[in-house]
């Protein structure tokens, strides 16, 4: 919610009465709840009354009638007003089921704008002005259940929390009902006259009053005798009040109605004084009273115990409860009993004899003098269990302040024995090193018993415990920590059967949930939140409980985000679905905890089975695997962070099993969502608590370690070896039968993960033992590769098979490809940025530790002989695509170690798959198949095996032409074919369309390149897409719009592996690939227009719309070269500059000694003196156009100016673009601007045209293919077949 400082409510000036200390009698807090009650009656019983309240709390909230329950600032007031229209359908309606569910949903719904911040703002709407609406008509809420106690709890919060509001708007006269009996006789000493209009004064002493006796009526809740037990409260209106409520029916109990005339005398005091005016006097007749009616209330308990221990709230009398309780013998230290008691209380008990909240019978003759008693012993034993040696709950600075402390020698009844009238010590016990909470009764001798002094020990204690909950603004002062005390009270009555017991409990659950839900404090809320968590993780039943009771998931939350850590872990215990957790945006908070020091929580909390930080990692867990890709990912965000998983990584204590699968789940997301976690968790996680994770009987262990190590161990080959080494030193032995174990009885995905962490654990040791462990894990991957049924298993045995032998980037891309690519010996930047998804900069493909690797890996495998490519076979042949790729990534790296083995298993395994590798050598497919398949027929075919190279098809042979010139590879397999069967090349001349893809919105393509494995083009209107081309379909993955004008070229720069644009806006921007986005990192402003491109280490070649050629330098500054020259394009290759001018001539610029000379004179005829418009290199020959394409290798242009080829496509048209090939040359003429012709670059013959629909725009080969852009702004392709 919006917090701003209130304007509209002052804030409170407290006031202090001489008697605030004093303690408030029992009378007085009926007189109060009667009043209170009664006006509310009066309330509900005038119908227009009711109208007029529900206008004045709906009018400010202007909200359409619509059901919104999400926790967001307009659901805070839909709740609000849903509440109250459930609050009054439920004072209407007929039916006793319907009331009762709409009181249910009232009161859920009002519990939510109740929790607000007091000085916050919700949609322009005080919060204070929320809140008090919500508490009064929860005290409707509980007048129509016929709870009068409560209807007065929350009609006085409502005033604590705007006095003014409920004086004026909601209840109008009840201050003048309540000045004369509670507020004036105080008021009057202090003030002397009261001024009724002076609203600042009225507000004082109300919210005063509020603050007095609220604490007091919870406390006379819990501590009365069961007059005001919920259900059976006696009533507290006057006689008027049962035939003025006509829509809300009453009954009441036979122990009601006969309480109700006995406390008819009191319903209309005059004053103070009045009510509490002689004590001694009335004491006979009230105890007398008492007592009738709590042996009433214990006869009906026996007939309805079952539905009397299920109630939220039982205030059955401590005392009752307590004497009750007592066996007919006591019991000694030595009995059977004896040992659970030494264990919840501390050893300076054991100097007593050990008792059970035991109590002995009196004669009949003495029950009048014990009712006579029961009274006084109730405020004996309020002074005394709250007066400690330095303060009391209520501060209470005196006994005798309102009671003489000789009035109540004598009036110790816990025992229901009489004691003689002599002055008792407060002495305190020893809790170790705690204080004490209690007194104990210094006696004569002969009536100081050992059982008696104990039984007096922890009544006090537990009316200690009982008092402070109440009075719930004391649990959070000064350094008292009751956590230890409450828990041990609870053990002693969760060891006991019977209601009385379960009573108990239940106050002090009742007052537990009080706090948390309502108060303020947030010390208040830690310690109720500690308690409860305290007693519930030692006690899992009790979970069921607070749930019975109604504890709200949103109370937890909002005590978490109040910095109230413990409150994580009753959320945790509750077990909430992930849908609840997700609603209650507790990420943050989690994280919070996760990241605070240990030493945040108290000594006593870090000894309990569930810590705070423990249970938010569990929590964590759901957050971040429960949930779909997006909603997970939108959490792995927030913990990713190293601040994060240092903290994660803290949490698990030593030896807790399920802490540690937790974490090795979350860090498993966390690697996976992001690569840089692996980095970290490898240099920081311990590895020794996840290895012992393998050794566990637990499924669940055993899986997630696996996924943990098989998820780390993608990190780069020497680290991984590392890694591999640490796991090692954990116990070699243990962990190699731990995964062989796995390998046989897991699930076909665990026994892969088991068989690739074995298999790699087992290269660490000698080759010539354990064979038994290399043969289960390779057969275990072999077996299931070559298993068609289950494509996922198939799919993970492959990916597994091809980096096994190869390597990862730390951000956990396999990069075994990219290495076996660089094997090829591909350096040219411009093939290499046509493969997809590698950083061929990336250090990890620089770690000299994969040869080494490689080569032991392999010879594990290859020992088992043919049977491994027989399962290659099956997988090259597999229909899903990245079985078959990752199969021939396995294939290639394997061939480089069986090219040093014996001839006889490279020549069975070339018969096996040689076939099978020559389908991916033909134009279409990716370039890195491409080239891998050409590193296989190299390896497998070498020594012996050469002469299978004469059985490769026609297909395979032209194939191997086109990619002589990306690797020497290829080449080198040619010569080898030619010499020994020699063959007359027939080249395939069709062409089919492969691609289309774009739209008319941008404009005319205008420029295209390939730039990390995927197509860029920009356009007419400045703009830039991004495409993923796999085979034949056009992706659209990003566009940006950073030139104001029209993008006119592309090239590459390979310093940062970036990417430039030129525009006619007169900039040129660099960009680079971050997270796998294309971002702008620099802007080079020029002072003409860009035409083309092109760079070589850190310089950038421009020529400029009026055909200046400039050269910017690294510290970006610009000149200009071939001064006298007017370039219209240029191509760098070789450390060279070939620059085409106007005048037909070509220049060359040696960059490293800036060196320049023309290569190629202008033409003489004035026919042919026209500008070059392209220039392109195809090995060692450069060719150019302009009216005609000519040709010649480099060092012949320098010794002789003519050229060795020359084609005129038409006569008299211009040549606007051209793309040199292997076989073919491309060109677009200014007479057919809408096609391209086909020229044979050997015999320089025309083959074919291909329509590109509309005008050319632009033009780019790549990997066999041909693709332009048009002025339609479409992209179109071809390939030869």
């Amino acid at each position: 919610m919006s917090e701003y400082p209130m304007a509209s409510i002052p804030p409170p000036s407290p006031l202090h009465f001489s008697d605030e200390n004093q303690k408030l009698d029992i009378d007085t807090i009926k007189s109060l709840v009667t009043i209170i009650n009664q006006h509310m009656h009066a309330i509900l019983e005038n119908t227009e009354s009711q109208i007029a309240l529900k206008l004045k709390c709906t009018s400010k909230l202007k909200i359409q009638s619509q059901e919104f329950f999400e926790f967001s600032e307009h659901s805070v007031l839909s709740n609000l007003y849903w509440g109250i229209e459930n609050a009054e359908s439920a004072a209407q309606a007929s039916c006793l089921e319907e009331r009762i569910m709409k009181l249910e949903n009232s009161e859920k719904m009002l519990q939510i704008p109740a929790s607000l911040d007091e000085n916050g703002v919700t949609l322009g709407i005080c919060n204070s002005y929320l809140i008090c609406c919500s508490y009064f008509y929860l005290s409707v809420v509980e007048l129509l259940r016929e709870n009068e106690w409560q209807v007065a709890m929350h009609f006085l919060q409502a005033v604590l929390i705007s006095p003014r509001i409920i004086c004026t708007e909601f209840a109008p006269g009840i201050f003048q009902r309540l000045f004369p009996l509670f507020i004036r006789p105080k008021v009057e000493k202090l003030l002397g006259d009261f001024d009724y209009d002076d609203d600042g004064m009225v507000d004082d002493v109300m919210r005063w009053m509020a603050k007095r006796y609220k604490p007091w009526l919870m406390y006379y809740q819990i501590m009365s005798t069961g007059d005001f037990r919920q259900g059976n409260q006696v009533s507290l209106a006057d006689d008027q009040s049962h035939c003025t409520m006509k829509r809300v029916q009453r009954s009441r109990s036979i122990e009601s109605q006969n309480s109700h005339q006995n406390l008819e005398e009191m319903q209309h005091p005059n004053s103070q004084e009045n009510i509490t005016n002689d004590v001694s006097e009335e004491s006979a007749n009230i105890s007398t009273l008492m007592l009738e009616s709590h042996k009433k209330i214990v006869a009906y308990s026996e007939k309805s115990c079952i539905r009397e221990a299920t109630r939220s709230s039982n205030i059955k009398c401590l005392k009752d409860i307590l004497t009750e309780s007592e066996p007919d013998s006591p019991i000694s230290l030595h009995s059977h009993n004896s040992s659970f008691v030494e264990e919840t209380f501390p050893q300076s008990y054991a100097e007593y004899s050990i008792t059970s909240l035991r109590t002995g019978r009196n004669d009949a003759e003495d029950h009048k003098a014990e009712a006579r008693d029961q009274y006084r012993s109730l405020s004996w034993s309020f002074s005394t269990s709250f007066c400690d040696t330095n303060k009391s709950a209520l501060g209470i600075r005196k006994m005798d302040q309102y009671t003489p402390l000789d009035d109540y020698i004598g009036s110790i009844s816990l025992k229901n024995c009489q004691f003689p009238n002599v002055p008792l010590n407060q002495t305190s016990f020893s809790r170790t090193t705690k204080k004490s909470l209690s007194f104990r009764a210094t006696l004569p001798e002969g009536h100081s018993h050992p059982e008696e002094n104990l039984f007096i020990e922890q009544s006090g204690v537990l009316e200690k415990l009982i008092s402070n909950l109440c009075f719930t603004e004391e649990l959070g002062n000064g350094d008292k920590d009751y956590t230890v005390e409450m828990k041990t009270i609870y053990d002693i009555l969760n060891s006991k059967s019977g209601l009385k017991y379960s009573l108990l409990k239940d106050i002090i659950l009742d007052q537990l949930l009080i706090a948390i839900s309502n108060s303020k404090e947030e010390k208040v809320v830690r310690t109720s939140v500690a308690i409860l968590s305290t007693i519930v993780t030692e006690n899992r039943s009790v979970i069921d409980d607070i749930k019975r009771k109604g504890l709200q998931l949103y109370d937890l939350a909002t005590a978490l985000k109040r910095n109230v850590h413990e409150a994580v872990i009753l959320i945790y215990l509750i077990n909430p679905s992930p849908a609840e957790i997700k609603t209650l945006e507790l990420l943050p908070c989690l994280v919070e905890v996760v990241c605070t020091s240990k030493s945040y929580y108290k000594v006593e909390l870090t000894s309990l089975l569930l810590t705070p930080p423990a249970a938010s990692l569990m929590i964590i867990e759901v957050l971040v695997t429960a949930f779909d890709y997006e909603t997970n990912s939108m959490h792995l965000a927030a913990i990713s962070s190293p601040r994060v998983l240092s903290g994660l990584l803290k949490v698990p204590r030593k030896d807790n099993l399920e802490e540690f699968i937790s974490l090795a789940a979350i860090i498993v997301k966390c690697m996976r969502f992001d690569g840089k976690c692996r980095k970290y968790v490898s240099e920081f996680s311990p590895v020794a608590p996840f290895v012992s994770l393998l050794w566990s009987n637990q499924k669940r262990a055993t899986s997630i370690a696996l996924e943990f190590f098989n998820e780390l161990l993608r990190m780069p080959r020497s680290s991984a070896t590392g890694l591999l080494e640490q796991i090692q030193k954990q116990g070699s032995i243990n962990n190699m039968c731990a995964l062989f174990l796995l390998t046989q009885n897991s699930e076909p995905e665990y026994r892969l993960l088991a068989a690739n962490l074995l298999l790699q654990l087992q290269v660490l040791e000698d080759t010539s033992s354990k064979s038994i462990y290399r043969e289960e894990a390779a057969e275990a991957l072999l077996e299931s590769l070559a298993c068609e049924d289950c494509a996922a298993t198939q799919a993970l045995s492959a990916f597994i098979l091809s980096n096994l032998g190869g390597t990862y980037s730390w951000t956990g891309e396999p990069y075994t490809m990219a290495w076996l690519v660089k094997k090829t010996g591909l350096t040219s930047a411009y093939h290499r940025n046509l493969i997809k998804n590698y950083d061929f900069l990336d250090q990890s493909l620089q770690d000299a530790g994969i040869d080494s690797w490689c080569s032991k890996i392999a010879q594990r495998i290859l020992h088992l002989g043919t049977p491994v490519f027989h399962a290659l076979n099956k997988g090259l042949k597999s229909k899903l695509k990245r079985v078959s790729r990752d199969c021939l990534i396995a294939t290639a790296w394997l061939g480089c170690e069986l090219v040093k083995g014996p001839d006889e298993l490279r020549h069975a395994a070339c018969e096996v798959i040689l076939q099978t590798i020559e389908q991916y050598m033909h134009p279409g497919l990716e370039l890195e198949e491409r080239l891998l398949a050409c590193l296989c027929i190299y390896n497998y075919t070498s020594g012996k095996g050469m002469k299978k190279i004469i059985n490769l098809s026609e297909g395979v042979r032209e194939s191997l032409r086109r990619l002589s010139n990306v690797t020497w590879m290829a080449e080198e397999l040619l010569k080898v074919a030619d010499y020994f069967q020699p063959n007359k090349w027939r080249i395939s001349c069709v062409h089919s369309q492969i691609l289309e893809a774009g739209n008319k919105s941008s404009g005319a393509v205008t420029a295209l390149i390939y730039y990390k494995g995927q197509l860029y083009s920009g356009y007419a209107d400045g703009s830039i897409k991004v495409w993923d081309i796999k085979g034949q379909t056009a992706t659209l993955v990003q566009e940006m719009k950073d030139h104001k004008k029209a993008v006119t070229c592309f090239a590459l720069y390979e310093p940062g592996n970036c990417l430039l644009s030129g525009s006619a806006d007169k900039t040129i921007k660099m960009w680079q690939m971050l997270h796998r986005n294309l971002e702008c990192i620099e802007v080079i402003p020029t002072k003409e227009s860009i035409k083309s491109i092109d760079s070589w280490g850190e310089v950038i070649f421009a020529t400029t719309q009026n055909h200046k050629l400039k050269v910017i330098d690294a510290s970006r500054k610009a000149k200009d070269i071939f001064k006298n020259k007017r370039v219209k394009c240029i191509k760098v290759s070789q450390g060279k500059v070939y620059a085409g001018c106007m005048d037909s001539s070509i220049q060359e610029l040696m960059i490293i000694n800036n060196r320049q000379q023309e290569i190629k004179a202008p033409s003489k005829s004035w026919m042919q003196n026209k500008p070059i418009s392209s220039v392109a290199i195809y090995k060692d020959w450069l060719y150019c156009a302009s009216l005609v394409v000519e040709g010649s290798k480099i060092k012949d242009w320098r010794k002789s100016s003519k050229p060795q080829i020359s084609m005129v496509p038409e006569k008299g048209a211009s040549i606007v673009a051209m793309e040199v090939v292997e076989d073919f040359i491309y060109l677009n003429c200014g007479t057919s601007m809408s096609s391209l012709q086909i020229w044979l670059r050997g015999t320089q013959h025309k083959v074919g045209r291909l329509s590109a629909g509309s005008k050319i725009t632009s033009l780019l080969s790549a990997n066999d293919m041909i693709l332009c852009g048009t002025e339609k702004g479409l992209i179109k392709g071809w390939i030869p077949l």
